[in-house]
């Protein structure tokens, strides 16, 4: 028989041995990679998701003061935790010029002037600072549509860091909602969430002493009363947002810990601008509309309103803009929102509109208003009760 070479046993367990030895070394690598790639993907998201937060935050600050009442101001609350100012941000009126967004699918409550009645305490003041205190009318019986927005943070219960943070965003009276976690403040960071500056004399930029927090505009812009520490949320014209992500490397021995900074610079577009006509005065309100019920089909309730045009249109400044149509119950003290509005035109001498959504047995007041290119309305003119029979 022919002799077989092969293997001996301790050459088989040399190659197993360095067989295992490579092995581990690929595992711990790939491992070691893994590991990296987890930190550094949970790194990004914190950064990402500060800067999600301040962004959200620039985007409605540098609209501050759009579309405010004369006696509304542009920055109520001051403090180096939370800011709260008024901008008419969303409108459901699709043809409202002092608004910045347009939705139809706009929440009511969140899309017009917070009113008294529903004052709350403003975010993390204490003791509570209770808004507002007035009601703001853009004209005679014309409520501004300048929403209040406040954005705050809060400590985050849930987080399982400490000095972890959560950024909340209320519109006048609705529920809170929240727009990020995990914002941190490192112990060695004493830069606050939110820095303000004023412009001196030479035009520099100069913050407000933290010392000073938190600063309230007082109840009405321009009044005897805003002067002191309330005139200074006049001025300010640049927010500083400064936000710290927090990522943490579970297999660090020591240092584990790694902060980043987010920060964006807010330059406040309104301020001081608020008082400033492009179209002159307000306009010429116009004569009380007249009113007619039509029943062009059983079941149908149109009224039609009808009015004539403005002094200021095709005539006087020559500056209308578009007509805004108001309705309200007769036993109302106020007109709201209007239900609609149209464009000023070159022809005829009146207009029309004829509203589909009255309700039959409901005495209503229909009013109309001017709108300039400011945009500025005129005062609401109203027309006598009209009682919605059925045809």
């Amino acid at each position: 028989m022919r002799r077989r070479h092969g293997f001996t046993l301790i050459e088989m367990m040399l190659s197993v041995t360095i067989l295992l030895v490579i092995m581990g070394a690929a595992v711990q690598f790939l491992r070691r990679q893994s590991n990296a790639v987890a930190v550094a993907s949970r790194r990004m998201d914190a950064i990402q998701n500060a800067r999600f937060a301040a962004a959200e935050i620039e985007r409605e600050l540098r609209e501050a003061g759009a579309g405010v009442a004369d006696e509304q101001p542009m920055i109520v609350q001051l403090d180096a935790n939370a800011i709260t100012f008024n901008a008419n941000m969303t409108s459901p009126d699709p043809q409202d010029v002092r608004s910045v967004y347009r939705s139809a699918d706009a929440d009511t409550a969140a899309s017009r002037v917070m009113l008294p009645g529903e004052k709350l305490p403003l975010p993390t003041s204490a003791p509570p600072k209770l808004y507002p205190e007035s009601t703001y009318y853009a004209a005679k019986n014309v409520q501004s549509g300048a929403e209040t927005i406040s954005y705050y943070l809060a400590k985050d219960a849930t987080a399982s860091t400490a000095n972890t943070y959560a950024l909340w965003r209320r519109v006048n009276a609705t529920a809170p909602t929240l727009v990020a976690r995990n914002i941190v403040r490192s112990p060695a960071d004493p830069v606050p969430f939110f820095t303000y500056y004023t412009q001196n004399d030479l035009g520099a930029l100069v913050p407000v002493s933290p010392t000073l927090f938190p600063l309230y505009h007082v109840p009405l812009h321009q009044s005897p009363e805003d002067i002191g520490p309330s005139a200074i949320t006049d001025q300010v014209r640049m927010v500083r947002i400064h936000f710290m992500a927090l990522t943490v490397d579970p297999l660090a021995k020591q240092d584990s810990m790694r902060y980043r900074v987010v920060e964006a610079r807010v330059r406040l577009m309104n301020a001081g601008l608020l008082q400033l006509s492009a179209c002159g005065p307000r306009p010429n309100a116009v004569a009380p509309p007249s009113v007619t019920q039509l029943s062009p089909a059983p079941g149908q309730h149109v009224v039609i309103v009808s009015w004539s045009r403005s002094a200021d249109d095709g005539g006087g400044e020559r500056d209308i803009e578009r007509y805004a149509i108001f309705r309200r119950l007769a036993s109302a003290a106020q007109a709201g929102d209007p239900i609609a509005s149209i464009p000023a035109s070159a022809a005829g001498t009146g207009y029309t509109y004829a509203d589909v959504t009255a309700q039959p047995g409901v005495t209503y007041q229909y009013g109309i208003a001017a709108q300039d290119c400011t945009p500025k309305m005129s005062d609401i003119s109203m027309s006598g009760p009209i009682r919605i029979a059925n045809p």
